[in-house]
């Protein structure tokens, strides 16, 4: 089952408040550490593996720090969580262990699982870091209940968040 991982959530929490200020604005770990009560060095692991996938800027040196190397825009939910979870599957079946369930040859859930799984995944892949900042980001906010993922969750019977 997809559950986000303590580094996924810092590195959503990191890019959420990074999204969140002016554009090209420079913050270190320690600030950002201190800023979200995260510890650092996890923090520091964290922001380099976002750098690595080209989410993050760094500079280095006095002064330096991480900044966003896209707009919110740009960054998928996916591409912030997916270089810290092993796998990304609702269900055991659906990952790609080949052990992640022992019912396989006669689970008669396996093929309605993989449509549901494939529909978050699909759901995942649509939010935009935009989701996830205050509207006041200069007019081009996108929540929860506009990013299309309102109306889905509705289809499937379930309400939104809302921002």
């Amino acid at each position: 089952m997809f559950k986000v991982s303590r580094k996924s959530e810092y590195a959503l929490i990191a890019v959420q408040h990074l999204c969140r200020q002016p554009r090209n604005t420079l913050i270190s770990v320690a600030e950002l550490a201190i800023a979200q009560n995260m510890p650092p060095d996890i923090l520091a692991k964290v922001l380099q593996g976002l750098k690595k996938i080209g989410i993050l800027t760094a500079t280095k040196g006095s002064g330096g720090g991480y900044r966003l190397a896209k707009h919110p825009a740009d960054i998928r939910f996916l591409d912030v969580v997916r270089p810290f979870e092993e796998q990304i599957a609702v269900v055991a079946c659906q990952s790609d262990a080949p052990t992640a369930c022992d019912r396989t040859d006669n689970c008669t859930l396996r093929e309605p699982m993989a449509v549901l799984n494939n529909f978050v995944i699909k759901q995942f892949d649509s939010l935009t870091m935009e989701a996830f900042i205050a509207p006041q980001n200069h007019g081009r906010s996108q929540n929860l209940s506009d990013s299309g993922v309102a109306a889905n969750l509705t289809a499937m019977g379930r309400r939104a968040p809302t921002a």
